[in-house]
This record gives C-alpha cells, structure tokens and sequence, in this order.
C-alpha cells in the first residue's frame, strides 16, 4: 500500500516536513471557486457514496455538478467516460460535483434519493443545504474524488429516475443480495448501478436491508460477480497457448499472462515511490480461496474473468500493476477495472519481455514458471 495514498498529508508519515502531495491538490481549488452555494440545482449523474463511520448509522453523499443537466452530467461520474481523462482533469470535474450529506441506517430513511443514485439516466435534482459547501477534495483508495459537501436540508427530485427493470423487480423483492446481484449482471446492468444499490441497501431481505459503506460494497459486488463469472470459466477448455496483454493508465502498467492450466490467480501491486518499492502479492488458488482480501485485486479479477468468460476459455492468470510517483492521489478502483477490460491478449511475443523490465516482475513467474527462461517462450 502506498504510504502517500495512506497518509493523505494528514500525518507526515514519510517524515518530510510539508506533503509535496498538498502543494499539486492545491491547484485542483481552482475548480471549487465555482462551488454552489446553499441552494444546488442539477443533475445527478447519478452520484452517490455511503461513509462508514458510525456504522450502521452513516453519512449518505448524493452528488450533482451545479447548473450541469442532462447528458453531460454524466461526464463528471461515468468511468466509461472518465477513463483516459487525466488525473488532473478527474479532480478537477469532480471537484465540481456538489454533495449533500444526510445520515440514515436504512434506505427508507432517504426517500426517493435512493432511486435517483441508481437510475441508468441523469436526474435533475433541487438540493437545499443547511450551508454553503466549504470548498474542498476528499480522495479515496475504492472510490471516485469527492468534492464539497454540506449537510442536506431537504431534496426535490424533479423528474422520475429511470430504474433498469430487472433491478426495480429485486428492490420488491427479497432476494438474498449476493444472488441478485449476479443476476443483475448476468441480465447486463450495469456494474456501477448494481454497486451503488448494493451500497444504498436496496438488494436483499427487506426487513433487514441497511446501508453498506461503498468501501464495503464496491469489493463485496466484485467478489460476487467474480465467482460467478469464475464458475462459468473453471470447466471451459484451457487457453491454447500462453497470452499477455499490457496497459497503462495514469502512471499505473498493467502486465496480465494467461498460461495453460486450472483457472488461479496471482496478483502483484508495486508501489514506486522514490527508490524504494512496496509490495502486495495476493494469490487465489484453483477453489477460489484468497491469500487475502485485496479490492484492488478483485476488481482486476472481474475485468479479466470478463475476457476469459468472452473467449470461452480457462487458465492460469498473472496480473502485475506498476504504480508510479505520477499516481500521487487515488481515484478509486474503476480506473484498473476499466484499464484492464481494455487490454487485448494476444500470442506471447518478443514484446512481453520489454512489458516485463517496465513492470519490474514477471507474471509468468508469479506462476510458477520461473523454472523456465523467457527465450522458451518466444
């Protein structure tokens, strides 16, 4: 884990007199000088994020950029769209998206808030606050840059959220959680919406729905959809030959290898900072039993269990993720997720050993291969 990401500026922990961090967010408030005052008018692209602190009874955030409506609210929220953004300009949109804050236990407490943040559309929502939003960026390990927030008063939302038909079925229902989330992605919701109703409480017994930290969430829907897709991949024929494939996304290189073999993972994270180079190795074997629970890993496991599923084949994965000095904030676990589902896996080539030297590790040998020399499989 990065000791920049930990820390924040907040304790100093490198030992640096002043957080060299600080100084590049600072150009970020140049965004929140536009930050709405108590009155907020927009739409919610949907946004939506549940603290943890206090549980049960937590901080709810709903999101909207002031004066932004329809489509292009979805611009500062949709990783789709986000994605090859600059870090700078990800803080920079977000730190425009306005939040109220209302704490509550259950989803009931929230209104019809809980429908906005899962609609598949933008909805315009009015947003009185009890006071002027102080201009400010919170950043996450899991979750997106959150910008300034206040206390909500009280919301109006102006037109109806468009809820996808399949999740509207389950919010009635009493479907075990796990169970629906997988059936809402085997239907083809979309992954984000089934996160934020997971976290907002929507899925699940009703009498005993509460709200889910999205910390929580985001990695609890992972792991639920990864073991599904991996039980539809852990019987298919192996992969024919060894694949790689290789991506990079805001000063973060990701080396993926598929072998011939059970369907396992091995999942290394290297953290460049200075010269030094911290590790998290997370290894899952062939009955999908972790070394330990990693979100980042389950959502590079989804991405690829996605590819494998798509290629009706099975094999043994080694995921390596390079983070450099220029990922000097985190905004959140979407950005591996989606780098990852846009790297092809192609035959290994003279290439992949090029790829290796930019990572620092192999993932061949993270699988047991470090038995062979690179050159045999060239």
């Amino acid at each position: 884990m990065s000791i920049c990401v930990k820390c924040q500026g907040r304790k100093l922990l490198c030992g640096l007199p002043r957080c060299p961090i600080k100084d590049r967010i600072s150009a970020f408030k140049i965004a929140l000088s536009k930050a709405a005052g108590a009155e907020v008018f927009g739409s919610s692209p949907p946004a939506a994020v549940v603290g943890e602190y206090g549980w049960p009874r937590v901080a709810v955030y709903i999101g909207e950029p002031p004066e932004v409506f329809g489509e292009e609210a979805k611009r500062y929220e949709d990783p789709s769209l986000l994605w090859g953004l600059p870090l700078e300009e990800i803080a920079r949109l977000r730190s425009y998206v306005t939040f109220g804050v209302r704490r509550a236990e259950t989803p009931w407490e929230l209104g019809e808030l809980p429908y906005v943040a899962v609609s598949a559309r933008p909805v315009d929502v009015e947003m009185k606050l009890a006071k002027p939003p102080a201009p400010q960026v919170r950043f996450d390990l899991r979750e997106k840059p959150m910008g300034p927030r206040a206390p909500l008063e009280r919301a109006r939302v102006v037109e109806n959220p468009v809820v996808p038909r399949q999740l509207d079925r389950l919010i009635a229902e009493d479907a075990a959680a796990g169970e629906a989330v997988v059936e809402l992605y085997s239907k083809g919701v979309d992954l984000y919406i089934i996160q934020r109703a997971f976290a907002l409480g929507l899925l699940g017994a009703r009498h005993r729905r509460r709200l889910v930290p999205s910390r929580w969430g985001i990695t609890a829907v992972d792991v639920a959809v990864g073991d599904w897709l991996a039980s539809r991949v852990r019987d298919q024929p192996e992969v024919p030959q060894t694949l790689y494939g290789y991506g990079e996304y805001l000063d973060n290189r990701y080396l993926v290898a598929v072998v011939p073999g059970p369907l396992r993972f091995a999942y290394l994270e290297r953290w460049q900072s200075g010269g030094g180079v911290a590790e998290i190795l997370v290894r899952e074997d062939v009955r999908g039993v972790r070394s330990t629970m990693d979100g980042g890993f389950e959502a590079a496991r989804v991405a690829v269990l996605e590819k494998l599923a798509s290629m009706g084949r099975r094999g043994s994965v080694g995921i390596v993720r390079w983070i450099g000095e220029g990922y000097y904030v985190s905004v959140g676990n979407w950005q591996i997720r989606e780098t990852l589902r846009r790297v092809a896996l192609r035959p290994i080539d003279e290439g992949y050993r090029l790829y290796v030297e930019r990572v620092g590790a192999d993932p061949l040998r993270l699988l047991g291969r470090s038995a062979k020399p690179l050159t045999e499989f060239f």
